[in-house]
């Protein structure tokens, strides 16, 4: 196994203005979650789900937007249909990579549109209004499990670990289809945007860090340490 040096993905100083709960904020809650879980590599955080055109895709002539956009580009693309900026244009939300400033996406709404929860085995589509926030939240998610269980996977004596995640994936899933099964979640009146937030706040994983313990129900009450999902840097020697 190799050991890394990580990029670094710093969120910079900002003040909301924003009078009430805006939708945005419920995937800038997720994104800044799963970052401060340090269970997969900034990097791969960054190209498997911030900066990859599977999860959303914005899109300008020669000018890319994901989940982040770079700064200097951000205010070049905006809704095919009405022109709207996809990126806040004013006290924008910034993230520094590795010296370089991003935007993240703002024009996130349709909390009354089911995730769907195939989409990221179907072909990327440039959005054409505004990102669907469950469809977010959903892929976000997913992809966050996915990576970390293959960067798990060639990482020793984490066996039961796995068997942990993959169990708390496979149920996450179903009972997100459960909720799209019951059309009444989804209706004007439904609560399934609300309803979905709660099934990823109750995420072990979510809620975990490198070394935690997390029961493990389905082997008879043990224990599950937390591992990150790969071997961290090591520390430079000093010279004799």
């Amino acid at each position: 196994m190799k050991h890394y040096m990580d990029i670094k993905i710093c969120k910079q100083p900002r003040t909301e203005v924003a009078k009430k709960a805006k939708t945005r904020m419920a995937v800038e809650s997720l994104i800044d979650r799963l970052l401060a879980t340090k269970l997969i590599r900034n990097d791969r955080f960054f190209e498997q789900i911030l900066y990859n055109k599977e999860i959303v895709w914005l899109q300008n002539g020669e000018v890319d937007g994901h989940l982040f956009a770079k700064a200097a580009l951000a205010d070049q693309l905006k809704t095919k249909t009405n022109g709207f900026m996809m990126y806040m244009p004013t006290n924008p939300i910034v993230y520094e990579v590795d010296g370089e400033l991003y935007h993240l996406l703002t024009r996130i709404d349709s909390t009354r549109a089911k995730p769907n929860l195939a989409r990221l085995s179907q072909e990327p589509k440039p959005v054409l209004s505004a990102a669907r926030v469950n469809d977010l939240l959903c892929s976000i998610v997913m992809r966050f499990y996915e990576t970390y269980m293959h960067d798990l996977a060639p990482i020793p004596y984490t066996e039961q670990l796995m068997a942990f995640v993959q169990q708390e994936y496979t149920q996450f899933l179903q009972a997100v289809q459960a909720l799209n099964d019951v059309h009444f979640n989804w209706h004007p009146r439904g609560n399934g945007h609300s309803k979905l937030l709660q099934l990823i706040a109750d995420l072990q994983m979510i809620k975990s860090h490198p070394g935690k313990l997390l029961i493990d129900f389905a082997n008879t009450h043990d224990y599950v340490v937390v591992k990150p999902a790969y071997l961290p840097a090591k520390p430079a020697q000093q010279a004799l």
